[in-house]
């Protein structure tokens, strides 16, 4: 497991899991072509499915509601992006491309949604080159849409989600509504 998720998850007072739920991540490419950067794959392995905050929900090849990877959950995670979110953002490219900067998954080096929120913000990555570990997070954020919706983040999910967690970048901080209420990490989505 990364040093990087092994914090993270201390930081939220998860015991990370070295073994346990755990999706056959090997097999990804040969389903669906992708290869899921090493910090999604290992954070999922570490805390599992879920939210930040309860609003943030982290798109994963776990079906939801279930704690574990079933047959069919990468086709279910691909099918977000290519049929369900990424039709909207395929029209907005072709009817001005600047509202939409970017192809969208099936095509190569398309945005590829992991994670969106309750008020129809969107996280993706740019599938840009082989390595999954270097591509960056671009965020599509509704609420500043048309003017300038798109913001882009150097690669890593986890420093992302810090940021998104405690604050740490205040566009950031806006993806996931703080409540005393509500912990930093929701599991189970």
């Amino acid at each position: 497991m990364r040093d990087d998720v092994r914090r993270f998850a201390a930081r939220l007072g998860i015991d990370a899991r070295e073994s346990g739920a755990s999706a056959p991540w090997w097999e990804s490419h040969r389903l669906i072509g992708i290869r899921f950067p090493s910090d999604y794959r290992d954070l999922l392995d570490a805390v599992g499915p879920g939210s930040v905050r309860g609003d943030l929900a982290i798109i994963s090849p776990w079906p939801m509601g279930e704690s574990s990877y079933r047959s069919g959950g990468f086709h279910v995670f691909a099918e977000y992006t290519a049929g369900q979110v990424g039709p909207a953002f395929v029209e907005m490219r072709s009817e001005s491309p600047d509202l939409c900067p970017y192809a969208v998954y099936p095509e190569a080096g398309g945005i590829l949604a992991w994670a969106s929120n309750q008020n129809g913000d969107h996280c993706f990555w740019l599938t840009e080159g082989e390595n999954p570990d270097t591509w960056p997070i671009v965020v599509w954020d509704r609420g500043r849409f048309p003017d300038d919706p798109w913001r882009r983040y150097d690669p890593g999910i986890v420093p992302f989600l810090m940021g998104v967690m405690f604050g740490e970048d205040d566009e950031l901080a806006d993806l996931a509504y703080p409540s005393p209420e509500v912990p930093p990490w929701v599991p189970g989505i």
